[in-house]
């Protein structure tokens, strides 16, 4: 299993995964379903809720999700891959899916200090390699718990088995969520937009999910 496992009282086990990720996945919902601009003799009180990203449901969980990352608790794996099943159901799902992993990018680099980033660009090859793969590493261990997850090589290859994205989506094609975070944490690192290239998927018959970085 990818997410963090926590016994509950019965004994039994509960996957859960850290709030950070579906979190992200609805702030993209409702930055989607927020309107842009108010037509004329448009009736907001029937349109608006028709918005999922704008319902009071989306709204709470916001809420909800927030308050589990301030108390360091973990949201249960279920509801978030109900998450993703949700969000792929929609004709912008790759794009909310996309703008997701950039957005959880954003968020892990914020965490690092500007001495550090500055810093890699005077470390020796090998070690600035090394650096930004603890970084890779970092990023998604926060984001799913995955204990089954390898970053290593240069140019970085990750590989997580059996992923929450590819639990989600039997096609594979939630992995791009995935993609995005590494093309953009690796970009505000290097300061160029690396290829990420999604090489195997459980969902194919693979033993792990592997995303390569082609220079």
């Amino acid at each position: 299993m990818s997410a963090v496992e926590h016994p509950t009282d019965t004994g039994a086990s509960e996957a859960t995964v850290a709030p950070i990720l579906p979190l992200l996945l609805l702030e993209s919902i409702r930055a989607h379903d927020r309107p842009r601009e108010v037509l004329q003799n448009e009736d907001l009180a029937s349109s608006l809720p028709r918005r999922l990203g704008l319902t009071g449901v989306v709204e709470s969980r916001i809420r909800r999700y927030e308050e589990e990352q301030r108390r360091g608790r973990g949201v249960p794996l279920d509801d978030v891959l109900d998450l993703i099943r949700l969000v792929l159901r929609r004709p912008d799902a790759e794009l909310i899916l996309r703008q997701t992993g950039e957005e959880l990018a954003r968020r892990h680099f914020k965490r690092i200090s500007a001495a550090t980033v500055s810093a890699l660009g005077f470390l020796p090859g090998t070690a600035g390699a090394a650096a930004l793969r603890r970084a890779v590493r970092s990023m998604l261990r926060r984001a799913t718990g995955a204990s089954d997850l390898e970053v290593r090589g240069w140019p970085i290859q990750v590989r997580i088995r059996d992923s929450l994205t590819s639990q989600a989506d039997p096609n594979g094609n939630a992995c791009v969520l995935f993609a995005a975070a590494l093309e953009k944490l690796l970009e505000l690192y290097t300061r160029k937009r690396p290829q990420i290239v999604h090489t195997a998927c459980n969902t194919w018959g693979d033993e792990a999910c592997i995303w390569s970085w082609t220079e």
